[in-house]
């Protein structure tokens, strides 16, 4: 690495700050037209287009279809300033079924795009490089978890992203060892086949499949007195029968399984689980079939130190910070963010994108995502970002301590 570092942090926080500026209106409408376009997981062919293109113009090289993944893409940002390390800066844009943009990706995959920007401007004076990783399919689909499966993230050596997050922008200043900011979360379809029969003139012939998905529900009800205090298990049935003078010979349910500690998870609630399913079938003589119906999603570990380099330059900004609320660490959501910050230094700045309390997967998000303020903030925070990635370029301490901190809350 160089050891020369051209432009003060001033001068090239202003050169950033500027680029990104300049192209406010661009951003906000690509924002938009995100927004207008809303597909679901491994569907993102308009998002992931619109995004790639949008760098392409901007004279960025643009990978696309990276990973085996077709709605992916990378952009790399070499810097002219020696050899150095390579950090990743994250888009997500796919949309929720029904509700569209209501969890505001269209905001994370705007902030990446700024941030690309504010990194191009200085890209001379940068050691190291920086990739802008599009990907696909959080709700879910664990496009993430594909990603880093495919290698895309070797070599990596820290990664930022963001997300909208109601009223509030908290950035933590400490974080106890085996505290995560985020729930793990893995689902289950769980699937009982029984045999029809006519319900009033011979049921003895049948036998019920939705009856054994009723026991799943109450079996699941009854256990929650039993297992840690963060746990959440939530499902629906997805098929019941069809008609009431039928016994059912089919009927499932979907299920998300979620804890603060992905290994009490893994290890623990999965498996009790799967016994009260079993347990429900063995009572009604139906046959259970399981399918996994999400990927397993690792919770966000912590990395004080990135998070506090964010947090420096999002105050330097003029960006207002909340205090953490007590007792609360982190956020109750789940997200594959969770896998990569398992893998290598992370942080996700969650900031606000409302003046007045909005929840994440709504209508009402939905039409946040859209509004000045949400834009805005997504601004500051692209600007933020670049900021930060550019520390972490030249600051072999910051990079150093944020990989400190990793291993030490791995071990």
């Amino acid at each position: 690495m160089s050891n020369q570092q051209v432009g003060t942090k001033e001068e090239m926080a202003g050169r950033s700050n500027s680029a990104i500026e300049t192209s406010r209106q661009e951003l906000f409408d690509l924002s938009l037209d995100v927004h207008a376009h809303p597909e679901l997981n491994y569907q993102e062919y308009y998002s992931s287009n619109a995004l790639a293109g949008f760098l392409e113009k901007r004279e960025f090289a643009v990978e696309r279809g990276i990973g085996g993944v077709e709605t992916a893409f990378q952009a790399t940002i070499p810097g002219g300033g020696g050899e150095g390390p390579t950090i990743a800066v994250l888009a997500e844009y796919d949309a929720l079924p029904e509700i569209g943009h209501g969890c505001g990706h269209n905001l994370i995959a705007m902030a990446a795009m700024g941030a690309a920007l504010g990194l191009q401007a200085n890209a001379a004076e940068l050691p190291g490089n920086v990739v802008v990783i599009g990907t696909p399919a959080e709700e879910g689909g664990g496009g993430k978890i594909r990603l880093l499966e495919a290698g895309v993230f070797d070599g990596v050596d820290a990664t930022l992203s963001s997300h909208p997050f109601s009223n509030r922008t908290v950035i933590p200043a400490t974080a106890a060892r085996g505290e995560s900011w985020s729930l793990a979360m893995v689902g289950y379809r769980y699937q009982y086949h029984g045999r029809a029969a006519h319900a009033a003139a011979a049921p003895e012939a049948g036998i019920n499949a939705l009856n054994a998905v009723i026991h799943l529900f109450t079996g699941i009800d009854a256990m929650r007195q039993h297992l840690r205090d963060d746990v959440r298990i939530h499902g629906v049935i997805t098929d019941g029968g069809l008609a009431p003078n039928v016994v059912p010979e089919f009927a499932a349910a979907n299920f998300m399984l979620r804890s603060r500690d992905g290994r009490y998870l893994s290890d623990e609630v999965v498996g009790k689980v799967r016994q009260v399913a079993e347990g429900a079938a063995a009572m009604t003589g139906a046959r259970l079939e399981v399918e996994e119906f999400y990927p397993f999603y690792e919770n966000v570990q912590p990395n004080v130190a990135l998070a506090q380099a964010v947090g420096a330059n999002a105050q330097s900004l003029g960006f207002k910070l909340d205090e953490p609320v007590a007792g609360r660490p982190g956020s109750g959501a789940s997200t594959d963010f969770g896998n990569v910050s398992q893998a290598m230094p992370a942080y996700e700045l969650r900031y606000a994108v409302s003046e007045t309390p909005v929840a994440s997967h709504t209508r009402d998000m939905c039409e946040t995502a859209t509004t000045g303020l949400a834009l805005s903030n997504a601004l500051l925070v692209a600007k933020a970002l670049s900021l930060t990635a550019s520390d972490l370029l030249r600051d072999g301490a910051l990079l150093e301590a944020a990989k400190a901190e990793f291993a030490e809350r791995s071990s």
